[in-house]
């Protein structure tokens, strides 16, 4: 109860204060001698900065980082674009004088910042950002999650194999990095494990009518739908479809698939979306049995009295990724870091990885879920 009360104190102290202009922090008695990190998260993903701080108190709680307290400097960029993300990301590096950057958690936001933290020679690992592009900046920016190319092939094989689909349509938001390659992905290995893609539509950002889309759509029959988007057109999409009824060929309701990006209370809580029965890909299952990761979601919920999704997952594992790659390095030179980070073998937390490959995707497993009862269920693991 002691070691309870004392986290969820120090939680509180490390509050996350959000904004949009103005980047706000908690000052220490000892401000100079306290190591800041810098998060970014951007959206409506309200709750990722909570395994963030997990992962501070913890290390705190042990005496700091190379016996200095650590600080998490954040900052939530709602609906804004990425060239907001890489101004936070500026100013965390010049001004806060961060020794590293955790995010962003979107792949469009990503790709545009990892040539700041390069540029600055400063460690930076995102988040649930999946696009493999991300790390195309340079050797200073790392994953914590999988890529899209893992997470595509995947919901592939698993529609083939385990499902017995042999047709797909897809449904893609055009022109946001991670929707447009995770339906690339998907495309390509549902088609090259035999499967036929019979349609593929598009759609533009801020579209709330898809008759159009789903009627050419329907009119194929497809046995699967694969929606590449975020979670308020993803409820949009399935109640127009169920509405038509968009079928299969032998008249029974069309199943619809996802990634990780469906992974949110968002999408579970909207009683308007029509996503029974369906599977999509995730990060992380609160289900799971692993002692690490079993204290992880046992401890998220005494403080938050919430179950956490796999980008809190994630975004906790990414800050403990860094800390024990400064804590190997017994240093606080970037480059130091960025070699250890780049030697991680056998990392366990709330998600495990293997090992980095050369281009700093991390090899780590995928989770599958279905939607039944209003509620997702662990369905399988998958591991590269």
């Amino acid at each position: 109860m002691q070691k309870l009360l004392a986290l969820i104190g120090f939680s509180l102290l490390l509050m996350i204060y959000i904004g949009c202009d103005n980047i706000q922090k908690v000052v220490t008695p000892e401000q100079e001698k306290t190591l800041k990190i810098g998060f970014v998260v951007a959206g409506e993903r309200v709750t990722y900065p909570n395994g963030a701080e997990m992962a501070v108190t913890e290390i705190n709680q042990r005496g700091g980082l190379l016996g200095m307290p650590v600080e998490l400097v954040g900052h939530i960029n709602k609906e804004a674009g990425p060239e907001v993300s890489v101004q936070i990301a500026e100013t965390l590096i010049v001004e806060d004088e961060v020794i590293a950057l955790i995010g962003p958690n979107r792949s469009s936001h990503a790709v545009e910042v990892g040539p700041i933290a390069q540029r600055y020679g400063i460690p930076m690992i995102t988040t649930t950002a999946t696009n493999p592009n991300v790390t195309k900046a340079g050797d200073f920016v790392f994953m914590a999650s999988f890529t899209d190319s893992f997470q595509g092939a995947v919901m592939a094989q698993f529609a083939i194999a385990d499902l017995n689909l042999s047709t797909a349509a897809l449904m893609t938001r055009k022109g946001d990095l991670y929707t447009e390659g995770i339906s690339e992905f998907f495309t390509r290995n549902f088609s090259e494990l035999g499967g036929e893609i019979v349609a593929q539509e598009f759609y533009e950002d801020g579209t709330s009518d898809f008759t159009e889309q789903l009627t050419r759509i329907a009119g194929l029959q497809p046995d699967a739908l694969f929606i590449a988007g975020f979670v308020q057109e993803t409820s949009l999409i399935t109640q127009q479809a169920r509405a038509m009824p968009l079928l299969n060929a032998d008249g029974e309701p069309t199943i619809f698939l996802g990634a990780d990006s469906w992974d949110s209370e968002l999408l579970f809580n909207d009683e308007d979306a029509e996503v029974e029965g369906s599977f999509f890909s995730g990060h992380f299952s609160p289900d799971t049995n692993e002692p690490t990761a079993r204290a992880f979601v046992d401890t998220y919920e005494s403080i938050y009295n919430s179950t956490p999704t796999g980008g809190v997952a994630v975004s906790y594992d990414a800050v403990k990724l860094l800390f024990e790659a400064v804590e190997r390095a017994d240093s606080l030179d970037p480059e130091k870091i960025r070699d250890q980070l780049a030697a991680t073998e056998n990392y366990i937390g709330a998600t495990t990885i293997a090992s980095y490959d050369e281009n700093r995707h991390p090899t780590k497993s995928a989770v599958i879920f279905t939607i039944k009862d209003g509620t997702k269920q662990f369905y399988k693991q998958v591991t590269p």
